[in-house]
């Protein structure tokens, strides 16, 4: 398997033998919904060097997920683990800012993490959604497993995430 490209957001060894690739966004409830799954499933995985997990916030032009892309803005890519637990926590917490207005969630960024608005991701944020076109990915969340597609929920789960990266494994 060769190297991923946008690995911005990566957790685990690059010569893992299972490669992770998640394109979410922040508002999306399904993502929610997979991001906490992946993080019990996959944790064990990544610790023991089997599996590299990248994921790849798509600023998706969907209006429900414009408050994802405006939270994703803040992101100092840098900075891979806290945005990991910044990520953990704003989608526990998804219900309680994604239908606000920008104005909250900006102040909310700055004040509860003391995040500012990062320029440097607006490009990452270009090169992610040229990804996401060049590779047919429609919908949030699309997960790739060694290069093999699954859309979140209907092809995938908890269990079967787990089932897909043993058969990777074997």
């Amino acid at each position: 398997m060769s190297t991923i490209k946008n690995a911005f957001l990566s957790y685990g060894s690059k010569d893992a033998p299972v490669k992770v690739e998640v394109f979410l966004n922040l508002a999306c409830p399904y993502c929610a919904t997979f991001f906490a799954a992946a993080d019990q499933s996959l944790k064990p995985y990544i610790e023991n060097g089997k599996v590299q997990y990248v994921i790849k916030h798509y600023d998706k032009p969907r209006e429900m997920l414009l408050y994802g892309t405006l939270a994703n803005l803040f992101f100092d890519y840098n900075e891979p683990e806290r945005i990991y637990e910044i990520m953990k926590d704003l989608f526990a917490k998804q219900s309680q800012w994604s239908e606000k207005d920008s104005d909250f969630i900006k102040q909310m960024l700055t004040e509860t993490y003391g995040l500012q608005e990062e320029p440097a991701t607006i490009d990452i944020s270009l090169k992610i959604t040229a990804e996401a076109i060049e590779r047919q990915v429609k919908m949030v969340p699309t997960v790739f497993i060694n290069d093999k597609e699954f859309q979140f929920p209907v092809e995938i789960d908890a269990q079967q995430l787990i089932d897909e990266v043993e058969n990777a494994l074997s």
